[in-house]
């Protein structure tokens, strides 16, 4: 994971990265401070997370640095940290991930920089097939749901791919929980990114807006857990 801190007062920049270091991150990551936006953007880094200050002693402000920073980068995730409330529905048209407002409380921080991490591992972590002796990896963000057959569980993916390994549809749902996949039914694990409808009966799963749309039954033991569990991931997801 890089993470880009642009922040043109070097005390606030050390506390943003120091804030960042105190969270304990499992996986790798690297952490790049920038004093302006255009030595940000000439850095040549991919960033999947971006903390930017608004107001800049530049010609670029803050608003800008994002704009560009989108266009070169469509899945980054852009947390604004700005001392005025005036830019917050300049951020949110840009649909900032969140804005914050300094001084930076430490607990704010924490829970909306765990909300970054939850996102980014939903969009970057694997998912590991053992098929015929060979193990596939293929994203999460890329499955559309996992069927269960017999003693055998079918992944789908986006791609129209189907695998089949050995295991029990439970098992999976335990592990797919944080990436809100969510048990429609006894047979069916759902992504819930890519859920189009849902009622008591049923969920519409589609790959995209244009894309063909498939019919999922959902159980009546099911149907609570689904509601509680497609809220939770339109809020937090």
């Amino acid at each position: 994971m890089i993470i880009g801190i642009c922040e043109d007062q070097a005390e606030l920049r050390g506390d943003l990265r120091k804030k960042i270091e105190k969270q304990n991150l499992s996986f790798p990551y690297q952490v790049f401070g920038y004093a302006s936006g255009e030595e940000m953007l000439n850095s040549g880094n991919a960033f999947d997370l971006v903390f930017l200050d608004i107001e800049l002693e530049e010609e670029l402000n803050g608003l800008e640095i994002a704009q560009n920073l989108q266009q070169r980068f469509p899945d980054i995730m852009i947390v604004f940290v700005s001392g005025y409330t005036k830019y917050v529905p300049s951020a949110f048209h840009l649909k900032a991930f969140q804005f914050l407002l300094k001084p930076v409380d430490d607990a704010l921080f924490a829970e909306e920089f765990l909300r970054c991490v939850k996102h980014y591992r939903m969009e970057h972590d694997l998912f590991r097939i053992l098929t015929e002796g060979e193990v596939i990896e293929v994203p999460m963000k890329e499955i559309l749901y996992i069927e269960s057959d017999g003693r055998k569980i079918l992944i789908h993916l986006r791609s129209g791919k189907c695998y089949e390994m050995y295991g029990k549809i439970g098992e999976q749902e335990e592990k797919l929980a944080v990436h809100y996949f969510i048990r429609v039914h006894k047979s069916y694990l759902v992504n819930c990114k890519y859920i189009k409808k849902l009622n008591d009966e049923t969920v519409i799963v589609s790959k995209s807006r244009t894309a063909e749309e498939l019919v999922l039954p959902v159980s009546r033991r099911c149907r609570a857990n689904v509601r509680g569990k497609y809220h939770q991931f339109f809020f937090e997801g």
